[in-house]
């Protein structure tokens, strides 16, 4: 790159997909997209979203892994005591790239990226929670006066809690209407702050994607068993139109930032179509031989309806700003009950070798109980515990849809071997990555029979392991794909484009753009 070290403007895409980027970019829908990759760099992105979605942006930002982050999700498993645990943002615990950029005199503006708490060493500035998707972090800036001044001169985003809305039809118009709103004033946001303050790097969150994805996929999937081709409500186009602004809006950002800069646009993991047995994983378990001894196995090969989480249930019935407005008045001690019991119902627990344990709906995720190191511990550590893993790990990979005869299982991880750090023991043992390519809504296999399961969330999409990177600028060059990075890769870039030393502990390797 020589001596000349350009601004950088980093673009966060929360949840937005990398095959309907493609498409449409070829398409000419999104003229932007299809300008960046004709004449910058692009890939796809190993990420983290294939075994615990939620700790995505986390792993952008600080260039490590889940086994060094307290947090891998909201509602955890507590080895400890045996149960559910909430747990904050503020337990990552992991250095994000801006506070060494900061530290090193670089001015930094970070705006809205979602999932990470507020920094208070910083050189520049940092918006948290003004309008990203779903997140535990506080509405906070730095400096403090920055959020009043926002609130001021933009208002509250207009989205407010995504999920905080029932499937009908005219809530869903409201949500589009809001959700485009929102992501205008992003864009209005964004440049006003790039205008604002004087910047090195500047790294914008956009999360329109993401509640747009988990609310309206059914209605731009034709393969989707709740698709309606005649549209009768007209949101049928939800997505497209959320992508199309969105393309619009970078577009606006790439012409105010001008030429002598370098672009990177990423996003850690994408959205498809949600077809999961997470709910039932205990079930799963129970009849593999793993949970409850008397429920092993099914002496007949009869459907057996699985069992519904009557706090699931509830929770499907009640329309969301009921459920806000109910949780708003709560406590913060019942707010987590309310949450454990959805994720986990009565949490009988004690006497099982194996447990399901809360994560993203689009991954399962398992606990084994291991003696000296959970509450209920039944496993010896070592080899025992290696082999119950991979028992569990085979029994699952023998699950498939007894319509198709397709496996439902794509990929079990054992985190002790995917990652490391000194949380790795806070990890559930197994993920388990549903194929959501195709509608199933049973399970069957020799060993678990044939179990039917019901609907028990009104989402119809969820997240898919599909993160990408787009650049674009100076040094970079035309029309190159890359392969083989990670989300882990971005932090690193991030220095290494503006002349910092890369810290040892980063577990990602920068971009090569020469080659």
């Amino acid at each position: 790159m020589g001596n000349n070290i350009a601004r950088q403007l980093l673009i966060g895409l929360d949840a937005m997909e990398w095959n309907l980027v493609e498409r449409w970019a070829a398409e000419g829908k999104l003229p932007t997209f299809q300008r960046l990759l004709k004449e910058g760099l692009h890939g796809e992105l190993r990420t983290t979203s294939a075994q615990l979605p939620d700790t995505v942006w986390a792993s952008i930002c600080t260039g490590t892994n889940p086994g060094k982050f307290e947090k891998y999700f909201y509602a955890q498993y507590d080895p400890g005591s045996g149960n559910l645990k909430n747990v904050p943002d503020d337990a990552i615990h992991g250095i994000p790239f801006w506070e060494y950029l900061s530290e090193s005199g670089k001015r930094v503006s970070i705006v809205d990226v979602p999932k990470f708490p507020l920094s208070r060493r910083i050189n520049g500035l940092h918006l948290t929670n003004w309008g990203a998707h779903a997140t535990k972090t506080a509405r906070a800036s730095s400096p403090e006066s920055l959020l009043g001044d926002i609130d001021g001169l933009f208002g509250r985003h207009p989205v407010g809690d995504c999920d905080a809305v029932d499937e009908k039809p005219k809530a869903l118009h409201d949500l589009r209407r809001r959700t485009l709103a929102g992501l205008r004033l992003h864009g209005e946001l964004f440049r006003w702050l790039m205008e604002k303050e004087p910047w090195d790097i500047f790294f914008a969150g956009f999360s329109a994607p993401h509640c747009i994805g988990h609310h309206f996929w059914h209605y731009m999937d034709p393969n989707h068993p709740r698709h309606d081709p005649l549209d009768p409500y007209k949101l049928n186009d939800t997505i497209e139109v959320i992508y199309r602004a969105l393309d619009d809006e970078i577009a606006k950002m790439l012409t105010l930032a001008g030429n002598n800069i370098q672009c990177l646009i990423v996003a850690g993991h994408g959205m498809g179509p949600l077809y999961h047995a997470s709910w039932y994983l205990n079930e799963i378990l129970d009849l593999l031989g793993y949970g409850q001894a008397s429920k092993k196995g099914l002496t007949t090969q009869k459907i057996r309806e699985a069992h519904v989480n009557p706090w699931r249930l509830l929770k499907m019935i009640l329309p969301g700003k009921v459920q806000y407005a109910i949780k708003a008045v709560l406590p913060q001690r019942l707010q987590d009950e309310l949450i454990f019991r959805w994720y986990a119902g009565e949490r009988n627990w004690a006497g099982r070798r194996a447990i399901a344990v809360p994560n993203n709906d689009s991954v399962g995720a398992i606990r084994i109980n291991v003696v000296g190191r959970d509450k209920h511990g039944i496993i010896q550590p070592g080899e025992e515990y290696e082999r119950v893993c991979r028992e569990i790990s085979n029994a699952l990979y023998e699950i498939r849809d007894p319509k198709s005869g397709r496996k439902v299982v794509k990929h079990v991880t054992l985190t002790h071997q995917e990652f490391q750090g000194p949380y790795l023991d806070q990890l559930p043992d197994l993920t388990v990555l549903w194929d959501q390519s195709f509608p199933w809504d049973s399970v069957q296999s020799v060993r678990l029979g044939t179990l039917h399961l019901r609907r028990q969330d009104a989402r119809s999409g969820s997240h898919s392991p599909h993160g990408f990177l787009l650049m674009h600028g100076l040094g970079v060059p035309a029309g190159r794909a890359v392969y083989g990075h990670s989300i882990y890769d971005i932090a690193p870039t991030v220095l290494q484009l503006a002349g910092i030393p890369i810290p040892r502990h980063m577990d990602g390797t920068p971009l090569d753009l020469c080659h």
